[in-house]
Order: structure tokens, then C-alpha cells, then sequence
């Protein structure tokens, strides 16, 4: 019994490093994507590319986390609630893989604005930034401790996040309407809120995840 114990307790553990390792990654991810939301209103090209670079460090951990989980699952064999975590955190790591693709698709916008970015439309994207951002942080605090109420928070949020979303485009479109000639950058003006929006997105398919995990009824 006590072997059985010890074996156990360890298998936790690997279990909490995981857990923990995937919260490093996303809250990285996170990082990123403020960065990236600062150079494309400064045109700060030099944050830009750092942030670009710095996807190498998302996939590493990605890599990482992806080989321990299954050999986790091969070598430990774990009762069906520890493999449905091993499994929904390989599939929470891919969602914060996408989230810091998206960051670096900002980025790229970034560099392609050149400090253009229009200054009328600044507030809107600091807001929609942030309250990415908070959804992303939110769904990181579920992963690492399950709630109810805050998977529910999560997911409603996103509403607010389209609105605002909604909102600015047509405003960009209204802008590309009356200066046509300005309509490149004004194009990637879309796409930098486009890119945010989508955080909001893998925050929600997080929140899902982890409800699926922790409420659905075993068969």
C-alpha cells in the first residue's frame, strides 16, 4: 500500500509539472501578444521583430510538453480522469501554439504599418488588447484550477470581444471608403484587430475544453 502511495504521489507530480509548464507557455504567449499589440501602435519595429523571434520559444515549449504527455500516458498507463487531462492539456497547449501565432501575425502587421497605424483607432485597439488578453490570462487560472463560474465568464466574454471586434472594422471600412488611396494599411488595420479578436477565440475553445473535462458526465 504504501509503494502504491508513493507511486501515486509521484505520478501527481508529474502531473502538477505538466500543469504547471503549460500555464509558463500560455502565460508567455500572453507576453507576446502585448508586445505585439505595443509595436503596431508605436511602430516599434524592433519589439516587432523580437516578438517574431520569439515564437521559436513557444513552439520549444509546445515540443516539450507534447512529448511528456504522451509519454506520461505510455509509460504510467493513467486512469481515465488523469488521461483526459494529459489529453486536454495537449489540446490546451495547441490553442496557446495558435494564440502565439496570432501574436506574431500582429507583428508582422506591425512591420508592414510602420508607425501608420490610425490614430483615431489607438483606444480601440488598446481595449480590445486588453480584455484579449485578460479572457487568455483567465482561461490559464482555469486550466491550473478548474471553476465553474469562470469557465462561464470566459466563454460569455467573448460576446463583448466580437462587439468590439465588430465595431472597429466597420469603422476601418468606413475609413477605406473615404480614402481609398490609403486602403493597404488600412487593410492591415483590420487584420491587427482580427489577430486580437482570435486570442479572445482560443481563450473560449480553452474554457470549453476544460468544462468538457472537468463537468461532462462519464460514459
Amino acid at each position: 500500500m504504501e509503494n502504491t502511495n508513493a507511486l501515486r504521489q509521484q505520478f501527481s507530480q508529474v502531473l502538477d509539472e505538466i500543469r504547471h509548464d503549460v500555464v509558463r507557455m500560455g502565460t508567455r504567449a500572453n507576453e507576446l501578444v502585448k508586445h505585439a499589440t505595443e509595436a503596431a501602435l508605436n511602430g516599434d519595429l524592433e519589439l516587432a521583430e523580437q516578438v517574431i523571434r520569439n515564437d521559436d520559444e513557444i513552439d520549444l515549449y509546445e515540443e516539450v510538453i507534447h512529448k511528456r504527455a504522451v509519454l506520461t500516458v505510455m509509460q504510467e498507463a493513467p486512469v481515465a480522469a488523469d488521461f483526459r487531462f494529459l489529453v486536454s492539456a495537449m489540446g490546451v497547449v495547441g490553442e496557446i501554439e495558435k494564440a502565439a501565432d496570432d501574436a506574431v501575425k500582429l507583428a508582422r502587421r506591425a512591420t508592414k504599418l510602420s508607425g501608420q497605424f490610425p490614430a483615431e483607432l489607438r483606444v480601440a485597439l488598446v481595449e480590445l488588447g486588453e480584455e484579449s488578453r485578460k479572457m487568455f490570462n483567465a482561461a490559464l487560472r482555469l486550466f491550473a484550477e478548474y471553476s465553474p463560474e469562470l469557465a462561464l465568464e470566459i466563454i460569455s466574454a467573448d460576446k463583448e470581444v466580437d462587439t468590439r471586434y465588430t465595431t472597429a472594422r466597420n469603422r476601418v471600412i468606413d475609413m477605406i471608403r473615404e480614402n481609398p488611396e490609403n486602403s493597404e494599411n488600412l487593410v492591415r488595420t483590420i487584420d491587427s484587430f482580427h489577430a486580437l479578436e482570435h486570442i479572445a477565440d482560443h481563450a473560449v475553445e480553452i474554457a470549453r475544453r476544460m468544462r468538457m473535462l472537468y463537468e461532462a458526465r462519464p460514459s
